[in-house]
C-alpha cells in the first residue's frame, strides 16, 4: 500500500492516453478532448485522445481492458460495453464486463431526442407512428449499430407501438445525424447535443424526448409520455472514465479527484451545457454501482426485445 501511494504521488511521469470508442467529431470525442486538456494542465503531462471506433465498441474495450493497469491508458466510454454487449453477444467478448475494469468517475448523463427530416412532413410522434403503420418498412432510422443504447431504445419504441421502421447503421452519431439532415434517412434517436443545432436551425424536426421531464435546451419538445407513448423506459445513458482491471486505488483516487475538478471547471461546464449533458460527478464506488446495476437493467431490456448478435 505504501508503494502504491508513493507511485500515485509521482504519477504521472509520461503522457496519458484516453481511448474513445467512436470516431472523431462526436460528442464523446469532444468531451474526451476537453477532459484531456484539463487533466493535462492539472497533472503536468500531455493527454492524448485515441479514437478506436468499430465493433459496437468492442475494439476500444478490448484494447483498454487489456492495457497495463498503470494509469496511462484510460477509457472514456458509455454504457454499452459493460451493460449491453454481454447480453447481446453469443460469443465471448474478450473481456469480462463484470470485473475487467476499474471504475474511476462518471462524467455526464445524455439527454435523448427523436427527430425527423422536415421533408417527411411529420411533426409529431402521432404522425410518425401513423406514417409507419400505413407504410411498413418504408420509414427509416439512422443508428450507430445494433448494440447501442439509442438503437435499443428505438427498437423498444417500435415494439411498444407495433411499427416497422428500417434501421440504417452508421459508424458514429455525427454521420448518422448528418444523414437525416441530408434526407438520406428519415429519422433517428440520439443525444440532444448532437442534434440541437440542426433542430434550432430548422433542419431537423424534433418529435419527443425520452425521460420523465422535458430538456431545458428544447423546452417546446414534449416527452414521449406527453406525446402519447407510454412504456418506453430505458436506464440512464451515461459517459464516464474507467481503467483496466487492477488499477491501483491510490491512482484511482487521484484521477477521480482531478477529473471531478475538471468537470466543475468553466470549459467542461460550457461543453456539457452546449451538448445538453447533465454533469455527474461521482466517486469510483458510485460509478461501479451504476455499471453493475445497468448490467441487470439493460439485460432485461435486451431479453424483452429478444435481441442477440453472433
Amino acid at each position: 500500500m505504501a508503494a502504491a501511494t508513493a507511485a500515485a504521488q509521482v504519477y504521472p511521469t509520461k503522457p496519458i492516453h484516453i481511448v474513445v470508442p467512436f470516431s472523431a467529431g462526436g460528442g464523446l470525442d469532444a468531451a474526451a478532448r476537453v477532459l484531456g486538456q484539463g487533466l493535462g494542465k492539472r497533472l503536468g503531462q500531455p493527454v492524448v485522445v485515441e479514437n478506436k471506433p468499430g465493433g459496437n465498441g468492442l475494439i476500444a474495450t478490448q484494447y483498454a481492458t487489456s492495457a497495463k493497469p498503470d494509469g496511462y491508458t484510460l477509457y472514456l466510454c458509455v454504457t454499452t460495453p459493460w451493460s449491453m454487449l454481454p447480453a447481446l453477444y453469443k460469443r465471448p467478448l474478450g473481456y469480462d464486463a463484470n470485473k475487467d475494469y476499474t471504475a474511476i468517475s462518471l462524467l455526464a448523463e445524455f439527454q435523448t431526442v427523436i427527430f425527423v427530416n422536415p421533408k417527411t412532413g411529420i411533426t409529431s410522434m402521432k404522425g410518425y407512428i401513423e406514417r409507419a403503420k400505413a407504410n411498413p418498412g418504408k420509414l427509416s432510422y439512422a443508428s450507430t449499430g445494433s448494440a447501442q443504447p439509442y438503437t435499443l431504445a428505438t427498437e423498444l419504441l417500435k415494439s411498444k407501438v407495433n411499427i416497422d421502421v428500417l434501421q440504417v447503421p452508421f459508424p458514429g452519431a455525427a454521420p448518422a445525424t448528418q444523414s437525416v439532415v441530408a434526407g438520406d434517412v428519415d429519422s433517428a434517436m440520439f443525444d440532444v447535443g448532437g442534434s440541437a443545432p440542426f433542430i434550432k436551425a430548422g433542419r431537423l424536426t424534433p418529435l419527443a424526448v425520452l425521460g420523465k421531464s422535458r430538456v431545458p435546451s428544447l423546452p417546446e419538445v414534449p416527452t414521449l409520455t406527453e406525446a402519447g407513448v407510454t412504456g418506453v423506459e430505458i436506464p440512464m445513458i451515461w459517459m464516464g472514465v474507467v481503467g483496466p482491471g487492477g488499477l491501483p486505488q491510490a491512482i484511482v483516487r487521484k484521477l477521480n479527484e482531478e477529473i471531478n475538478t475538471v468537470l466543475r471547471g468553466e470549459e467542461m461546464t460550457a461543453l456539457l451545457a452546449a451538448q445538453s449533458l447533465t454533469p455527474l460527478a461521482a466517486s469510483p464506488e458510485q460509478m461501479d454501482a451504476q455499471i453493475k446495476g445497468d448490467i441487470k437493467s439493460w439485460g432485461a431490456v435486451i431479453k424483452q426485445l429478444g435481441l442477440q448478435l453472433d
